[in-house]
């Protein structure tokens, strides 16, 4: 039996991580297209494209909350004692943050919450988000090596090492998105804060901790970065 397109694409659909993520496609592909756009003086297909990206952008912040009760509602991974199993249970930790903090910004961004508050100060909303969303991808590359590492010793089964291949794969795509989070870091020395007024807040230390590994943003071309993030989308489909 042949592969059913238009099957698969209504189940996709069905999905909202499904419609997430083609809407990641769309809110990507015109920082790639912007630059020819702009290069062939083309001013209303760039004013056309950004607003594409920006409308697609729009609608894949109203899945963060689907997808923050998802992540909250599934079963944490188990701590362990092996290297890969700490790592990927760090990662969840971090997603576990991400996302309470990436819906908080959105609704910062527009309007539902702290109404009354400063442009700069919703923006820090958005970087604690980020923040976030890195280091649980860099723990997840450290899950990645560490499994990939168990996988191709003389004691894994052959079976095991069949396994390498999807490892690899999906590590890839993880990577693309760390490179992508990384690029969203902040530079010129900013750190991320994660209170305002850390003296009188038990959650002080905390506030020192985020403060402290703050990763200085990697500073990419817009069109990279809209590279990177198409390409991992894009990825992220093909394994749907």
């Amino acid at each position: 039996m042949g592969y059913d397109r238009p099957a698969a694409l209504k189940d996709l659909l069905a999905r909202t991580d499904g419609r997430d993520q083609l809407m990641g496609v769309l809110q990507f592909l015109p920082g790639v297209l912007i630059p020819v756009a702009e290069r062939a003086g083309k001013t209303e297909l760039v004013a056309s494209l950004q607003a594409l990206a920006t409308m697609a952008g729009g609608y894949r912040s109203v899945t963060r909350l689907s997808a923050m009760v998802g992540v909250l509602t599934r079963p944490s991974p188990p701590i362990g004692d092996t290297p890969e199993a700490i790592f990927k249970f760090l990662a969840y930790l971090k997603m576990s943050l991400f996302f309470p903090m990436e819906n908080i910004a959105v609704c910062a961004g527009n309007g539902i919450i702290c109404r009354d508050v400063p442009a700069a100060r919703k923006a820090e909303y958005g970087g604690r988000a980020v923040y976030f969303w890195f280091w649980s991808l860099f723990f997840e590359q450290l899950h990645h090596a560490a499994s990939l590492m168990k996988l191709n010793t003389k004691q894994a089964s052959e079976k095991d090492k069949e396994k390498s291949a999807g490892i690899i794969s999906a590590w890839t795509k993880s990577f693309l998105w760390f490179i992508l989070a990384w690029g969203s870091m902040p530079i010129n020395g900013q750190t991320v804060k994660l209170l305002q007024n850390p003296e009188t807040s038990f959650l002080r230390p905390l506030h020192a901790l985020v403060e402290a590994t703050t990763v200085p943003g990697l500073q990419i071309s817009p069109f990279a970065k809209a590279a990177v993030g198409l390409a991992a989308t894009l990825l992220t489909l093909k394994d749907m």
